[in-house]
């Protein structure tokens, strides 16, 4: 009954990142001269701001920042070149380490499949929860999309 309990926010905050990491939007244009055209991978930050709590990874460009409609949460998602993998550490090592805690145990990670404690699933601190997403980027090949969703712990 715990574990359940436990994994009703956790699934609800990993649908509300896969609903912000659809949001699109957001991405800055590169001009390609006076022609008006424009492409390329996004190399700027779009207007918001990063989450103070949640590290951003180092030279990544923020591609989309907004509220998760009738909701409390808010979804940064990022851009990089660097590889899933490399990220993924990156925030398995740096989330624990900016005191952000799992709220489910090592067994009901594994009778769910979670291989990784930080990223995928929610993580919670000072009354906040947030899940990392880290995947592949399906609008630029060879980039990685980190999407990150944030807010009141439910």
């Amino acid at each position: 009954m715990r574990k359940t309990a436990v994994l009703i926010p956790i699934l609800l905050l990993a649908v509300l990142a896969l609903i912000g990491a659809g949001c699109g939007g957001g991405e800055p244009a590169v001009s390609d001269g006076d022609n008006g055209i424009t492409s390329g991978v996004p190399t700027s930050d779009v207007a918001g701001k990063d989450i103070q709590d949640v590290p951003r990874y180092p030279g990544s460009a923020r591609v989309y920042y907004g509220p998760v409609p009738n909701t409390n949460f808010i979804v940064v998602e990022y851009l990089t070149s660097a590889g899933v993998d490399t990220v993924m550490d990156f925030y398995e090592a740096q989330l624990p380490t900016d005191g952000w805690i799992s709220p489910i145990d090592e067994e009901a990670m594994q009778m769910f499949g979670l291989t990784y404690r930080y990223v995928g699933q929610t993580v919670e601190k000072d009354g906040q929860q947030t899940v990392v997403l880290v995947r592949d980027s399906s609008d630029y090949s060879g980039y990685t999309n980190i999407n990150i969703t944030f807010g009141p712990k439910q």
